[in-house]
């Protein structure tokens, strides 16, 4: 790549963060570096039901330590499952790739959001008691083909008198709580520490005995960004149904509603990081292929309901899980499993039949029905494994199925943003007359949509330009799609990059500077905070004054959100 420019006076450290969340960021997970270029929406800027892309992204800035230049083909994209909270408050865009093709929704929909993110569907999720009953709908939303094994099961403890079925132990999923301490809010920690008592005990602290011990408390502490704490109070409820502290490996009844609180419980530990112990409780699970995760298992309990227990997005989170911790490629293993079966289950719908292939479906409007919501999971599961092969640097499969994704699209809104994300694509591969190929393609689309250039085409524009060295090019770009979102983090991010490879530090500090001022709730991003605590550190070495202005932000707007405030922040 012609013209790359290199930071290396400024930064030094060769380690690079690993993987950390979905492809919602090109850059790397908080370090020492500058996060700029995202391929994520920015925080608190709402997906329309006529986008299907966030439109915003930014290049990623790492420290190295011996001379190394920026390229896009040297950029560790981050793979993840779902991570962020759908509060305005809150800190981390939503996913990107999985916004391409939403998953359809059955019924009105409950919001404008495209596909929210992972932790919006477990607060969904704690909300269905006393919806009416549908049994069609019920069957759509459950199906699942289990495995040879849990069928004979299966077929035992349906055909088997009532009370006299016992399953071996090795049929059996046995979960457990494996964090056994309460955790503290590590915001208000970090403020005492450096504020002291007094203004840290300003802060209003919400813990989860603050709150009803029941799932409206729960999506409460959600809904306010209470992270910690909304993780406390799902162990005190998994501990209500039998399956806490020493638990493990022990028999357990499981039900929709004990499945709903693991995947809350685990969509908050991976927001926060807590890889470790997430890892070790998700373990027990498996593949969720085990009969007592079907309602088959449970004829008395359930009568002749069929399908899994096990909600898809638990499902899809913990098959993406091993890409959160550096292996991608068990990840897309995972992945592919799920793959096959929702191929399988859409064959038997195009055929006429029950995903499961055991009976007829009743009516078209059914079958309809059903081939929508699965071939939305089908994009879904495709969206991650296309960000498990742009970890592992395998551009040419990623390109493939974001293809194949373009010529199956129905809209034109799909095609363009599909381009988009093919131009993106291509400049993280460095292969920029391919990227240009595809934003000339997304243009031409885009005239069919709306006459003006909006600010995906400014942002992708913006990336061509920072691929060729053109940086005041680029910055003029940004400049235009801020004038259209003024509140776009990730387009703020852009510019003070762009201002701070022209030379012109003190002004890149300003921009981030007005997008915290204007707007602390989107602005005091963990992304944002990053860069302009480093640009401060680039200014000067008496920083320490400023960080802990915006550690007193944080505390007045912020609740317990962000994985690592000492790290954000770059306080020693």
């Amino acid at each position: 790549m012609d013209n790359k420019p290199s930071l290396s006076q400024y930064f030094g450290n060769t380690d690079v963060p690993p993987a950390s969340q979905f492809f919602d960021e090109i850059g790397t997970s908080p370090s020492d570096m500058i996060q700029s270029v995202y391929l994520g929406e920015s925080e608190g800027n709402k997906v329309t039901s006529n986008q299907v892309f966030p439109q915003t992204m930014t290049a990623s800035f790492n420290q190295h330590s011996g001379p190394q230049e920026l390229t896009f083909s040297s950029v560790l994209p981050t793979v993840s499952g779902s991570a962020s909270v759908p509060a305005t408050s809150l800190p981390d865009p939503s996913t990107f790739f999985d916004t391409i093709g939403p998953e359809p929704q059955i019924g009105a929909p409950k919001s404008n959001l495209v596909n929210p993110a992972i932790i919006t569907e477990a607060m969904d999720g704690l909300s269905i008691k006393n919806q009416p009953v549908d049994k069609e709908a019920d069957r759509r939303r459950d199906a699942w083909i289990p495995n040879d094994e849990a069928k004979k099961t299966l077929m035992k403890a349906q055909s088997s008198p009532k009370g006299s079925f016992f399953p071996e132990r090795e049929v059996l999923t046995m979960p457990g709580l494996v964090l056994e301490e309460e955790l503290a809010d590590a915001l208000h920690e970090v403020a005492v520490k450096y504020l002291g008592v007094s203004s840290a005990g300003s802060r209003g602290v919400v813990r989860a005995e603050h709150v009803s011990r029941d799932e409206a408390g729960l999506r409460e502490l959600l809904r306010t960004g209470y992270l910690r704490a909304a993780l406390n109070l799902t162990a005190v409820l998994i501990t209500a149904v039998g399956q806490g502290v020493g638990r493990m490996h022990r028999p357990t009844k499981h039900t929709p509603r004990s499945l709903q609180l693991w995947l809350t419980r685990f969509a908050v530990m991976l927001r926060i990081k807590l890889h470790e112990p997430l890892l070790k409780e998700a373990e027990q699970f498996g593949d969720f292929n085990k009969p007592d995760m079907f309602y088959q298992f449970y004829p008395d309990t359930y009568e002749n309901r069929t399908g899994s227990l096990v909600p898809f997005s638990l499902r899809l989170l913990i098959a993406e899980l091993p890409g959160h911790v550096g292996k991608s490629e068990e990840a897309v293993d995972r992945l592919y499993s799920m793959l096959d079966v929702i191929q399988q289950m859409l064959s038997n719908l195009r055929a006429g039949k029950t995903e499961d292939g055991t009976a007829t479906l009743s009516s078209d409007q059914d079958r309809n029905e059903s081939i929508r919501l699965w071939t939305g999971r089908e994009t879904r599961v495709l969206h991650s494994i296309v960000n498990c092969s742009i970890a592992l640097k395998d551009y040419r499969q990623a390109g493939k199925i974001l293809l194949s994704l373009q010529q199956q699209a129905t809209s034109s809104v799909q095609r363009r943003a599909l381009s988009s994300a093919l131009c993106r694509l291509w400049l993280l591969a460095g292969h920029i007359k391919a990227a240009q190929v595809f934003m000339e393609q997304a243009r031409e689309i885009r005239h069919h949509i709306c006459p003006t250039p909006d600010v995906r085409e400014y942002v992708d524009l913006g990336l061509i330009d920072i691929a060729h060295g053109r940086y005041q090019e680029a910055y003029t770009n940004f400049a235009r799609a801020a004038d259209q979102e003024p509140t776009n983090i990730m387009v703020a991010n852009n510019l003070s990059v762009c201002l701070l490879y022209m030379g012109r530090l003190k002004e890149a500090i300003a921009v981030l500077q007005k997008a915290i001022n204007s707007d602390p709730e989107r602005g005091l991003n963990e992304s944002l905070l990053i860069n302009l605590c480093t640009l401060y550190e680039l200014e000067s070495s008496k920083t320490n004054e400023k960080k802990l202005n915006l550690l007193n932000m944080l505390c007045k707007y912020k609740s317990d959100t962000i994985p690592n405030v000492l790290e954000c922040l770059k306080l020693s």
